[in-house]
């Protein structure tokens, strides 16, 4: 009886083993049988290889800042272009204009000291979403930008036309260097008898610059309005001297002759 019971269970796992083996393996994947293949057309190649689209550029901008025309555009088309809102520029009449009014007032006087420089002008744009161009909106108020020598701090006048509204110093803040800038840092390194008698026939231009805190001792001129003076024939020309300016302390910190570049 116990043959008989041996056999049968033998019997029935053969049975299902093949009906479990039934399904081709080639059609089978990890989790079951596989999809058919998606069905691609196929297309003929071209005989040649196309040739890139190459870049146009137009000569309508500036010199030496080209851009390149749309693809597909052709020159007789009129091409529409936005015009400046003149209203939102200062001309060199009205920056004139205002910087008599905020320094003829006794507020910013008290501020800008003795020794100070003009930087900037600006109009200054409504609050909230500011639009650019023909679009932009104007408050009627004005930024005047200075920077205090004698004090060693930026001010920002905010005016109209009709007078000075307020005045405020901007500490821990250098704004660009401006003409005045340059130009104090200009004399001051032509004065300089390193320099003195060297530089007279050559062309004076300046950068900001800011020393840097060292770990013992900072550099000289560090937290000062410190300006980097070069000289060169023209504005191309490789700098054949050099001057670093303390405008704070009103003196040349360092100055010397460029190497000669091969």
């Amino acid at each position: 009886m116990s043959s008989r019971n041996t056999m049968r269970t033998v019997l029935l796992f053969a049975i299902g083993l093949g009906y479990g083996c039934s399904l081709d393996a080639g059609s089978r994947g990890p989790f079951g049988p596989e999809d058919p293949e998606t069905a691609v057309q196929k297309v003929t190649l071209p005989d040649g290889i196309p040739s890139p689209h190459s870049l146009e550029f137009t000569g309508e901008d500036i010199a030496g800042h080209h851009k390149p025309s749309m693809v597909g555009a052709t020159g007789d088309m009129p091409v529409a272009k936005r015009s400046t809102n003149t209203s939102v520029v200062l001309t060199a009449n009205e920056v004139a204009s205002f910087r008599k009014v905020a320094e003829d007032d006794r507020g910013v006087r008290m501020q800008l000291g003795s020794r100070w420089a003009f930087i900037d002008a600006d109009r200054i744009p409504p609050e909230g979403k500011v639009t650019f161009g023909c679009c932009r909106q104007t408050t009627g108020l004005v930024r005047l930008v200075y920077y205090s020598y004698s004090q060693n701090v930026a001010v920002e006048v905010q005016m109209k036309e009709t007078g000075v509204l307020g005045v405020a110093r901007l500490e821990e803040y250098q704004p660009p260097e401006g003409q005045g800038d340059v130009q104090r840092g200009i004399e001051l390194a032509k004065a300089d008898p390193r320099l003195a008698g060297k530089v007279e026939e050559l062309q004076g231009h300046g950068l900001l610059m800011q020393p840097d805190r060292g770990f013992f001792r900072n550099d000289p001129g560090y937290a000062h309005r410190t300006i980097w003076i070069t000289f060169s024939k023209g504005q191309d020309g490789d700098p054949k001297y050099w001057a670093v300016v303390d405008l704070t302390e009103d003196k040349v910190l360092e100055a010397g002759e460029e190497p000669p570049r091969s």
